[in-house]
């Protein structure tokens, strides 16, 4: 049987939302201490609202009033907590990676997958049909959003300075920024020294100067953000590793690769063998070419199409695992406070002490591994952690519960959900947990960021970075000193030098030449005003 796990909890202060693939639960906060108390006090499992598509990104205003979501049809749904009650929804011009509301909680804060971040009323104002229409046919926010600011690359996470003073950014390419709030166009300063994505942001309550980030470097940065300093880092990556049990998805080729259609084409009937034979009478005449300008024989079809496959054989390896951490937070504490981390496709919960400028010290990363893929966390007003998992990994255990909670003690985190009876738990792993089918479940693409956020920068995948062709380094397969032999004798032909450079000016058609000189002498009649 397949079961809906639970992608995000959030806590207002006298209830619990619980957001399971397209559903939405409401539980009562207080069951966890009157267990007289009714667990579900709302769902959305029986309403048509489900057929939106999972939800990707949800939030609590600080009063828990309203909740605001957002799936992939792309509406900004407002919703009451109590009774789960929908009061508006809205178009977003993109898919959304994250939201937010104001402190006021009268302005929704959305960012999408094009960089930009869209503020939204808390109650919008009706569009006129001329309004409607003017915002059609001029591409702007379908639903009188305001742009607060935007990338060039796709946003990943921000959040606004306590004072709310400042918005703090950060997308794909690396990219910490500092803005003006509400006016994001002023920029304030960068955050630079990552060297991959940034996929998490956090400031830490008592330590509101400080930025901690992290993605797919192998350190978690800490930042002065209002100089854009960056003041200390914790290598984590070493912990982290051996707990990522989840592994991306096999990368689809992109169109511009000589081989990425092959294997499709080569069980394909009809046309599709037809466009075949063409693309292997050019990979022919490639081979031919690359041959004569390095002076030597072709090689035979026959042999050169078994290297090649031996080649593509050679290079079929079990996929890397991707190091990119989900979410950060932190804790008090006596000893100046903790951290609190996870890492997406690990079966682990990572805590580490906070670190200061004034410490040089090497600081230590505890783990809790927990059996099975941490989706989300989220830390509860009595400083315990309630962590979602993925029940029905492949790995996991029969009997793994959805929901685990966890406590920091001593600087180490130690499970307590078996300490004593908690209903709002059982809740959670029990009467919350929905039915749902093979198709639901594949919809949910819970590890997206696996192949999302990396981004491909070697020259098998850029086909504007040739990399040495000259030199090529001696760990090159053979399917790619093939490639970077047609390359030097594409090169050589452009250039004109050598043996296979194609025709040179002496074989030059005389009819063209001929053209070539008259066109070249008129140029000079006008050039030169007269005779």
């Amino acid at each position: 049987m397949f079961l809906f796990p639970h992608s995000q909890l959030l806590f207002a202060p006298s209830q619990t939302v619980v957001i399971s693939g397209p559903h939405i639960q409401l539980l009562d906060s207080r069951c966890a201490t009157s267990p007289g108390t009714g667990a579900v006090l709302a769902t959305t499992a029986d309403r048509p609202i489900a057929k939106a598509g999972p939800i990707r990104v949800a939030a609590v205003d600080s009063t828990g009033t309203h909740l605001a979501t957002a799936a992939d049809d792309k509406q900004l749904r407002l919703w009451r907590l109590d009774g789960l009650t929908l009061l508006n929804e809205r178009e977003l011009p993109k898919k959304p990676t994250e939201l937010a509301f104001t402190r006021d909680g009268q302005t929704i804060l959305a960012s999408d997958k094009f960089g930009d971040i869209f503020s939204y009323a808390l109650h919008p104002t009706p569009q006129t049909a001329a309004q409607k229409s003017a915002a059609l046919k001029s591409h702007e926010n379908p639903s009188g959003g305001a742009l607060v600011l935007g990338h060039a690359s796709f946003l990943t996470a921000f959040l606004l300075s306590p004072d709310e003073k400042f918005i703090l950014t950060a997308d794909r390419d690396e990219h910490i920024r500092v803005s003006w709030f509400p006016q994001g166009y002023t920029i304030e300063t960068y955050c630079f020294g990552h060297q991959k994505f940034v996929s998490a942001l956090h400031l830490p309550p008592f330590a509101p100067a400080l930025l901690v980030s992290g993605g797919g470097d192998p350190t978690l940065k800490v930042w002065d953000w209002i100089r854009g300093a960056c003041v200390r880092e914790v290598s984590v990556q070493p912990a982290v590793a051996p707990f990522i049990k989840v592994m991306p998805p096999e990368r689809t080729p992109r169109r511009f690769e000589d081989d990425g259609g092959a294997d499709g084409e080569e069980r394909s009937e009809g046309p599709k063998k037809r466009k075949r034979g063409r693309k292997q009478k050019m990979k022919e005449r490639q081979r031919k070419a690359a041959a004569d300008a390095e002076g030597s024989e072709p090689a035979e079809p026959e042999a050169d199409a078994d290297a090649v496959e031996a080649a593509d054989a050679s290079e079929i390896a079990e996929p890397e695992p991707v190091f990119a951490l989900r979410r950060i937070e932190s804790l008090p504490s006596d000893a100046g406070g903790h951290l609190i981390f996870s890492a997406v496709g690990a079966t682990a919960l990572f805590a580490c002490r906070f670190p200061t400028a004034s410490s040089d010290t090497e600081i230590e990363i505890d783990a809790l591994d927990l059996g099975a893929p941490v989706l989300d966390f989220s830390i509860a007003t009595d400083e315990r952690i309630w962590v979602c998992l993925d029940a029905q990994w492949e790995g996991a255990s029969a009997g793994t519960p959805m929901v685990r909670v966890v406590r920091l003690a001593g600087g180490k985190l130690e499970l307590v959900d078996a300490d004593a009876p908690n209903p709002l738990l059982a809740a959670l792993n029990s009467a919350c947990v929905l039915p749902a089918t093979s198709p639901d479940l594949r919809a949910l693409d819970l590890y997206l960021a696996l192949s999302a956020l990396p981004k491909n920068r070697d020259a098998a995948h850029d086909p504007m970075d040739l990399g040495d062709v000259e030199n090529p380094p001696e760990e090159l397969s053979a399917k790619e000193l093939g490639r970077l032999k047609s390359k030097r004798a594409l090169a050589k032909r452009g250039g004109g030098k050598g043996e296979g450079a194609g025709e040179g000016e002496g074989d030059e058609p005389a009819s063209k030449r001929a053209r070539s000189d008259q066109l070249e002498g008129d140029t000079d009649v006008v050039m030169g005003g007269g005779p």
